[in-house]
């Protein structure tokens, strides 16, 4: 698959047919729009060309909202899907004030726009100006087709983003990973913690999430530290480590069975499952004793864990 951070980093080549939208956790609704783009392409000897945001425009148009997938999480997830082409546009307050038209110019000028892709509600541009109508006009004039595709259900329900980040804000992951297809994850680079992990018996890695990334309730999970296209199973604990007095969010891991050095690593830690919420202990011991349990449970979990169906990702 072929990456561009730009869209003026392509040249007019072959007929395209393509699909944008900000798809936040790329869940399940997102794979089966964009798998109608690259089956499509294919049918008519195009490229399929997936264009999206990072962030995603809301977290810029409105602050403190959060996201599911930074830029490279949602790269790893559409080259499964075997899209030709990924356009990882940055997105900044500069970027809101583009005009619909103006940005749809900058695509013909350096795509061979054959066929567009939409979800029914999707509007791009300066105050949203280009919609559904507005783009059918605009093909219309400059011969490329339209096609508008609806939100997709499961057990009744709508698939959406906004669905997602609710359900992994409240730490529901079992339920986030049907709707998503995948577990949801925070990307981070493993920096230097307070090394008590260590002295406890249980050494972690101390993940620091990228900008943006939305991170599960407080507690511990059942999950799987992923780097370098290896996974290793985990206990996770997101919390304030409050035995010790901690004031701010730490997310971090015992891997489980491994015994390398992960500090400066970018890795992913995929959550499968809550196990509890955060824990406050009179003695230290207390809370050694309840992270024996804590492994031995994740151990259990993972050993029998089935994916949620039609996972595209596996550990």
């Amino acid at each position: 698959m072929h990456v561009v951070t730009h869209i003026e980093e392509l040249e007019r080549g072959r007929p395209t047919v393509l699909t944008i939208g900000d798809i936040d956790g790329v869940h399940r609704g997102h794979q089966f729009l964009m798998r109608q783009v690259v089956n499509r392409a294919r049918a008519i000897d195009a490229v399929s060309m997936i264009l999206t945001f990072d962030p995603r425009p809301q977290v810029i148009l409105r602050p403190n909202n959060l996201q599911l997938t930074d830029g490279l999480s949602k790269e790893r997830i559409i080259s499964a899907l075997g899209a030709d082409t990924l356009i990882v546009m940055p997105f900044s307050q500069e970027t809101t004030q583009i005009p619909a038209g103006q940005f749809l110019v900058s695509i013909l000028d350096h795509v061979n726009l054959s066929e567009i892709w939409l979800g029914a509600d999707f509007a791009f541009g300066h105050k949203r100006g280009g919609d559904v109508d507005f783009l059918i006009r605009a093909g219309q004039h400059s011969g490329f087709a339209v096609h508008v595709v609806a939100r997709q259900t499961l057990a009744g329900g709508a698939v959406s983003s906004t669905r997602a980040r609710e359900l992994v804000a409240e730490g529901e992951v079992a339920e986030a990973a049907v709707l998503l297809g995948h577990y949801p994850s925070v990307r981070g680079q493993v920096v230097r913690g307070a090394g008590r992990g260590k002295d406890l018996g249980f050494p972690t890695a101390n993940v620091d999430p990228v900008r943006y990334q939305l991170v599960p309730r407080t507690g511990v999970y059942a999950g799987y530290l992923r780097t370098d296209g290896i996974s290793y199973p985990a206990a996770i604990s997101v919390g304030y480590n409050v035995v010790f007095g901690g004031q701010d969010i730490v997310v971090e891991a015992y891997v489980l069975d491994f015994d390398g050095d992960l500090r400066g690593a970018e890795v992913a830690l995929d959550f499968v499952i809550r196990l509890r919420g955060e824990q406050n202990f009179e003695q230290v011991e207390d809370l050694v004793a309840q992270m024996h349990r804590d492994v031995a449970e994740v151990r259990a979990i993972l050993a029998r864990s089935e994916e949620p169906g039609e996972i595209i990702l596996t550990p």
